[in-house]
């Protein structure tokens, strides 16, 4: 990129402006940004890491465009870099400039929930990723990496969105580009409501600062039995790796589920609310949804006895495991 490079033809769906306009609106002037470029055919990717205003220059913008053009999907870190780092790691990230949820299933009707909602703001942007899919911001300013991460993880499980699209490294497409992860090629665009205004955490519904805090009330009941049990059950899994895609996670959550509601003979509730702590550990972090399923499979189909993990004798075993 030593020298100029020719604007190639533009394709159907490729907006010179879209790009120039997100990149001047999503992010301080002095901000660093990550461009990670991504081909799924043949899994070759790259990333650069520089100041916003590099990427808005015409030289660069022309080449994002010659690389968009042989099947490279364009991606922009949500939030900003530390000035000087070149890499897009969790301790990388220097300023939080967005609240962020990735809507790959029915994008109009998260929209529409979160109209619904009167302790949610109207997002500031809409970008439309293809057909039904949306990614939703909020410019945010206030927040710490784990405090946006939390609340992300939230608004993901309430609103039925992407588990896996929270920590606070995310990335989103580049308005401008078309999306080659499907076919045919879709553009993508993005619509601005309030692109000024900046969001806080108290604009948001007040979270716990802690993991643990942030968990669900659990549905104690009166019985200190049951409490008990549920505090056994909490230990238990504090004590389980959490599951990872490609590493067997499917099979170490169904393991886990049938000791909770086999072993321990939890409730789905009761289950879900020891489980949340253990889930936002995996990788990805599985939803409601899911669980509730794995759940039921492990009771109907599981093969651990039932109540063996109330026996005395298996207690303090069991914590080990």
């Amino acid at each position: 990129m030593k020298t100029p490079l020719r604007n190639c033809a533009l394709a159907p769906g490729i907006d010179l402006a879209a790009p120039l306009q997100f990149l001047r609106t999503a992010y301080e002037p002095e901000d660093w940004i990550a461009l990670l470029l991504k081909r799924y055919e043949t899994a070759e990717a790259l990333q650069r890491v520089g100041p916003v205003a590099l990427f808005q220059e015409p030289r660069i913008q022309s080449w994002l465009r010659l690389m968009n053009a042989r099947r490279f999907n364009i991606y922009v870190s949500v939030n900003a870099i530390t000035t000087g780092l070149r890499t897009r790691t969790r301790d990388s990230i220097g300023a939080i400039r967005h609240v962020f949820i990735d809507a790959d299933e029915n994008g109009p009707g998260v929209l529409a929930k979160i109209g619904t909602r009167r302790d949610l703001p109207s997002p500031s942007y809409v970008l439309r990723s293809s057909p039904g899919k949306v990614h939703i911001f909020w410019r945010a300013r206030g927040f710490a990496n784990h405090t946006v991460e939390q609340l992300q993880r939230y608004l993901a499980d309430e609103l039925g969105t992407d588990l896996a699209a929270t920590p606070c490294t995310q990335t989103s497409r580049l308005p401008g580009f078309l999306n080659h992860k499907y076919a045919p090629a879709a553009p993508v665009d993005v619509t601005y409501a309030d692109a000024t205004g900046r969001y806080t955490p108290s604009d948001f519904p007040a979270l716990p600062a802690s993991a643990d805090e942030s968990r669900p009330a659990a549905p104690m009941g009166d019985s200190a039995l049951r409490a008990d049990v549920l505090t056994r059950a909490r230990h238990y899994l504090s004590a389980l790796p959490p599951a990872v895609a490609g590493q067997h996670g499917d099979r170490a959550t169904l393991r886990a589920c049938c000791r909770l509601v086999r072993g321990f003979l939890l409730s789905d509730d009761d289950a879900l609310w020891v489980l949340h702590g253990w889930n936002l550990q995996c990788e990805p972090p599985w939803t409601k949804h899911e669980l509730t399923t794995k759940l039921r499979h492990a009771r109907r189909y599981g093969r651990e006895p039932l109540g063996g993990l109330l026996l005395p004798s298996t207690r303090s075993e069991s914590w080990k495991r």
